[in-house]
């Protein structure tokens, strides 16, 4: 009986132990992996204007970007502001069709990122007139240059709201 009793505690502290674990995954930083690009959130700024949170997870560091918003049918971009972006002394530019272009030009770069949650990685923020109901996915199509002039793979994820 006290064998079993035995047992059984075992048996308890395993299944407590295994169950309390963080379950989150780990990031880890693998330069052969390509750039993953997106829209982390499209959310309403004030009634016909919206906050548009672009991210970008990257295992390298990167030297200038330019995006669009693809299709550019739904939105007319004000301003591009924030984000990592800004954090890293990048000037941001942008048309009202959303092609947004950041570089530095002391020559500085944007670090790998430290976490694989878009949330932690907002490279910058885009405010925009909202001009229809947003219908189809978006998608960003990027150009990214990696600190020695390279051009970078990338992985572009559709948002759909």
């Amino acid at each position: 009986m006290k064998f079993i009793k035995h047992i059984f505690f075992i048996l308890v502290f395993v299944l407590v132990y295994s169950c309390s674990k963080d379950t989150k995954t780990t990031f880890e930083l693998d330069p052969s992996k390509p750039v993953e690009v997106g829209i982390e959130s499209i959310t309403d700024s004030d009634g016909d204007n919206v906050k548009i949170d672009i991210y970008m997870i990257n295992h390298s560091p990167v030297a200038g970007i330019q995006f669009e918003i693809n299709p550019n049918t739904f939105f007319e971009v004000d301003t591009v502001f924030g984000g990592r972006c800004e954090s890293y002394g990048f000037s941001l530019r942008s048309n009202k069709q959303g092609r947004v272009l950041g570089f530095s030009m002391k020559g500085d770069y944007i670090p790998e990122s430290k976490s694989g949650d878009k949330t932690d990685n907002v490279l910058f923020s885009i405010l925009a007139k909202s001009i229809k109901t947003l219908d189809v996915p978006l998608k960003i199509e990027p150009i990214i240059a990696s600190s020695d002039a390279k051009k970078m793979d990338f992985i572009s994820i559709p948002f759909e709201k």
